[in-house]
Parts: C-alpha cells; structure tokens; sequence
C-alpha cells in the first residue's frame, strides 16, 4: 500500500517555474503523485499545463476563475480519487516561494505523524518581505491566537501538509478564496487536530509580485472568518441589555435627575445587571460550548468552572458598572438619566468581554 502524500499546487496564470517546481517535486520519490489545479487561468497559460500533463501531473481545470479555496478542495477532491491510499496532501504555490527541500520536509512529516496538520512558518522579521504581508500575517496571528489559542507564526502559508482524514470536511467548506486557508486552520483545530508549524526559507521573488492576493478584498474576507465567531457574543449582550432593562422596570429604578439619585439607585441597578447577567450567562454557556469553542468535554465539569468566572466576571463588572455610575466626567458627558445607564453598560460590557471570552477559551473549554 502506497501511503506517500500527494503534492497540489493550485494555480491561477502561472509562472513557467511551476514546471521545475514539478518536476523537483516528482525527483525526489517523496510523493506518490502530483495534482495541479488550473483555476481558469485562460488559453494562453495553457501550454504550461499541457507541459505538467506531459511530466505526469494530474491537471484539473476550472473554465473561470473560482479562488483559491475552491482550486485546493478541487485538488483535495482529486487527490482522493485517483490516489485513495494516501496519508494526506501537501499544498504549495505555484510562484516558486515553496522551496522543493522545504516541501519533502512537510511531506515527510506527514507520512510519519497521525491527525496533525503541518504548516510551513516563513520568518516576517525580514525587512525586504512586502509590508502587506508583514503586517497583514501578524495582525492575523494574534486574532487567530485569542481565538482558537493556537500559537502559529504564519497563519497565511500556502504550505501545508494536511492529513487525509481532515480533507472530505474542508472540501465541504463555504470559503473559496484565500479565506479558506485561514477558515481551515480553525476547522481543524475544532476537530481535536493538533497544529505543528515547520520552520521553512522565506522567499519572495520580485517583491511576490506574481501574487494574485487582494490586499483589500481578500483581508476583509479573511477576517470575516474570525468575525463570524463574535455572534454567539453579540447576540448574549443584547440579552443581557434587554434582560437589565426589563428588570430595572420590575425593581423600579427610576430616571436620575441629580447626583444624589445616581448614588441612591446604584445599588438597585447592580441588582437589576446581577439577574440580567444570570439569565444571558446560561445563553452564553451553551452556545459557546456548543457552536464556538465546540467541546465534547463533561459538561458539569465546565459548567462548574463557568459558573467561578460568572462569579468572577460579575464582581469586576459591578466594580465597574458602579464605578462609572458614580463618574462626574460621564455625567456630564451625556447627561442624567436612562441614556446615562445604558452608556454605563455597554462601557462596562466592553471592557469585561475580552476577559470572559479569554479565560473560557483557555481554562473552560479547552481542550482535553
């Protein structure tokens, strides 16, 4: 049985250096076969892709461009029928920045490690790499590091080595574009697979001029890959707004119309946030553990620890809340009154959500 992984390169107008990429590739008896997947890149790139035929490259081909997410999942969908025996894929660009030793490197971990996905870090430090992708690669890597608590240098590389058990789910993946890299990463990671990161060479050829990556349109779809994780979020602080004023009206804390009355009512306001936060904290627990985080882990068990940071939360939320309920500068920033409370809040909200979604993502729900 024939295990060695199978090398796709997924290209959109090519340069003729994916020729000897291949035909590196194919020397170094490190893969079982190779799939090249040429995402519409039109007639007159197609005598590079006739060439690849001729080396032995399996070569798919869109009619029109479909982005770069949905060239790989075609390749993945290749790989597994024509080379079902495979322990996985190794991915790489078509524009030379992948060094042949660097790719037998990843592919050779592959073979011998089980349900990991394999990256090639590239170094950023380099002051002759583009800053779009300096700067564009370390704000995702610290998004990606609060949200999945992965710490990975390159979340952007296009080498990766990834294990055959993981490629039916990615290839069912909505992301087409360079989304697809990152929204894999994170897919994985819900999956219970480890993330090991190769330290590789860091090559640009002419400043990665060849690159087709948009440095506006495809950041943004990037990061909606994160922001769609904010929901479950966003939708318990909009509990936990209306749930405080439907309890304020049943405590009946009045408007304030002096400096005296705020501090009279602070106390029945914290009352009215305390049950407030009761009822959006139980939202919060299940869908977090449920839809963001997805643990499989005992649920009393988390819900106990859950329960310490509702605890914890609502004692430096309250310290807050009562502090700014109590603030000269506020007050006369937006006057007395219902306006004046709901301001309160939502500051108070914002400053303790980067604390609960921190502390339930590395001590609540992580991984067993």
């Amino acid at each position: 049985m024939n295990k060695l992984p199978v090398a796709v390169i997924p290209a959109y107008k090519p340069l003729p250096i994916v020729i000897n990429i291949a035909k590196e590739l194919m020397n170094s008896n490190a893969f079982q076969g190779i799939v090249c997947v040429n995402d519409g890149s039109g007639k007159e790139f197609d005598y590079i892709f006739s060439e690849l035929k001729t080396l032995g490259v399996v070569v798919e081909t869109h009619a029109v461009n479909l982005g770069k997410g949905t060239a790989l999942k075609t390749g993945f969908n290749a790989a597994l029928h024509y080379f079902p025996e495979s322990c996985g894929v190794v991915t790489l660009d078509a524009d030379g920045q992948h060094l042949s030793k660097d790719v037998i490197n990843i592919a050779e971990n592959l073979l011998n490690i089980n349900n990991v996905l394999i990256t090639g870090g590239r170094v950023f430090d380099n002051k002759n790499i583009p800053l779009r992708s300096r700067f564009g690669n370390k704000f995702t890597k610290i998004i990606f590091r609060l949200f999945s608590g992965v710490k990975i240098n390159d979340t952007q590389t296009g080498l990766r080595g990834i294990p055959a058990s993981l490629l039916p789910d990615l290839i069912k993946l909505k992301t087409t574009g360079y989304d697809f890299e990152l929204d894999m990463l994170i897919f994985a990671k819900e999956k219970h697979y480890a993330i090991k990161e190769i330290p590789i060479t860091t090559v640009y050829e002419n400043g990665n001029s060849s690159s087709h990556f948009n440095p506006v349109l495809d950041s943004l779809r990037i990061y909606f890959v994160f922001f769609r994780y904010l929901w479950v979020a966003i939708l318990s602080f909009i509990i936990d707004f209306t749930m405080l004023e439907v309890f304020m009206k049943m405590l009946h804390v009045p408007d304030a119309q002096s400096d005296s009355q705020i501090a009279q009512i602070s106390l029945t306001v914290i009352s009215a946030n305390i049950l407030a936060r009761l009822v959006s904290s139980t939202f919060n627990f299940i869908l977090n553990r449920r839809f963001v985080f997805k643990s499989n882990a005992n649920i009393f068990d988390e819900y106990k620890k859950y329960f310490v940071l509702v605890i914890y939360v609502l004692i430096i939320n309250n310290s807050v809340f009562y502090f700014l309920l109590n603030n000269d500068a506020l007050q006369d920033i937006t006057g007395l009154g219902t306006i004046f409370l709901e301001i309160t809040k939502l500051i108070t909200e914002l400053i303790t959500f980067f604390i609960t979604f921190i502390i339930s993502r590395t001590i609540i729900f992580k991984d067993k």
